[in-house]
């Protein structure tokens, strides 16, 4: 969902046992899944691999310090998912490789495998079972905040469009979710529990364990999309936040979204434009104000992505270019125009 790039900054030491602990912890939540799928005998399971690599180059203009670059968002994500009986799916993303300005970028997100408040190599894994209307998942996931501002993959997002809540909240945590949904599967209710997103280490006995609620509704209809959440945690206070979508025709969407917070209050506009079925335009336009840009922080800017294979999307091509103007609360003000041009390829496999 989101593009977090950013951590806070810490990091520790290499930690070979949060990567042991990680395959522990899928063995833990598959086998006995597997086992649930053989008692099922109208069900098939299966289960798709998409492995996802990005290359980015992007040049970047600063008023006070003039032109840099670096290679932006260049990573491999891979999504593992699909069902193992009837009722019950299973969904595995994972960060591998991140490669910005060095290679530090890809050894934090190992060094930070634990860490809540920090991007790592594990975005989610989880399990959803479903029976009748009700459903219930248990891992890492997603918080449910509502927003339609950014791309439900990282891999598919551009971080120099999106505001700094969204690049620095920590949306992806350790919890459970509780949900309701209708028969037309059009209306979806949900209370989350997870781990707070500013708590540096949650699975230290220092630290309480679950400590973030989000009470999350959302609808989706042919042509309207409504989706509106409420979160607390000890680290952000309390979120408010409403999205709404509208498909103005079959090749042009706009959507909206308001966050209100105790740290930042924020406001966005996204038009999405098919052109035809290999290329398509992203235009945002969002301000921010509070935490640390008190003076407000005007964002958006403009994305293209082109899919040139004759039969197929495994290839997109991606020019960018985004405006910011920053005016921080302790006084300083930036003014930035970042580019961006890139590939991204889609490698999917049927694994069973």
């Amino acid at each position: 969902m989101k593009n977090f790039l950013y951590s806070n900054g810490y990091a520790s030491t290499f930690d070979p046992l949060g990567v042991k602990w990680f395959f522990v912890l899928l063995a833990f939540l598959l086998v006995p899944s597997a086992a649930l799928a053989q008692d099922d005998d109208n069900t098939q399971s299966e289960g798709t691999l998409l492995i996802v690599p990005r290359l980015d180059l992007d040049p970047a203009w600063n008023a006070g310090d003039g032109w840099s670059f670096d290679l932006g968002t260049t990573s491999l994500y891979t999504l593992f998912e699909g069902n193992l009986t009837r009722n019950l799916s299973f969904s595995i993303s994972n960060h591998w490789f991140s490669y910005c300005t060095g290679w530090d970028d890809a050894a934090d997100l190992y060094r930070n495998t634990w860490r809540s408040d920090a991007t790592n190599w594990v975005d989610w894994i989880n399990l959803t079972y479903k029976i009748g209307n009700f459903f219930l998942s248990a891992g890492k996931d997603y918080m449910r905040i509502a927003n339609f501002e950014i791309e439900e993959y990282d891999y598919d997002s551009h971080w120099q469009m999106n505001s700094h809540l969204w690049n620095t909240f920590q949306v992806y945590q350790w919890g459970g979710r509780l949900g309701w949904q209708s028969e037309d599967e059009d209306l979806t209710l949900s209370l989350q529990v997870t781990t707070d997103p500013g708590m540096s280490r949650p699975f230290e006995v220092a630290h309480p364990l679950f400590y973030a609620y989000t009470f999350n509704t959302f609808y989706e209809g042919e042509t309207l999309q409504l989706m509106g959440s409420v979160t607390h945690s000890a680290s952000w206070g309390w979120i408010g936040a409403a999205g709404a979508k509208v498909a103005l025709s079959d090749a042009l969407a706009l959507g909206t979204d308001i966050n209100v917070s105790e740290k930042v209050k924020s406001g966005s506009l996204r038009l999405d434009a098919a052109l035809s079925d290999k290329m398509e335009l992203i235009a945002k336009l969002g301000y921010e104000w509070g935490y640390l840009v008190e003076g407000g922080h005007l964002y958006g800017g403009l994305a293209c992505n082109w899919y040139p294979l004759r039969d197929s999307h495994d290839l997109r091509v991606h020019l960018m270019a985004a405006p910011s103007y920053v005016k921080y609360s302790y006084g300083d003000k930036a003014t930035d125009l970042y580019f961006s041009a890139g590939a991204t390829w889609f490698f999917e496999f049927q694994l069973f």
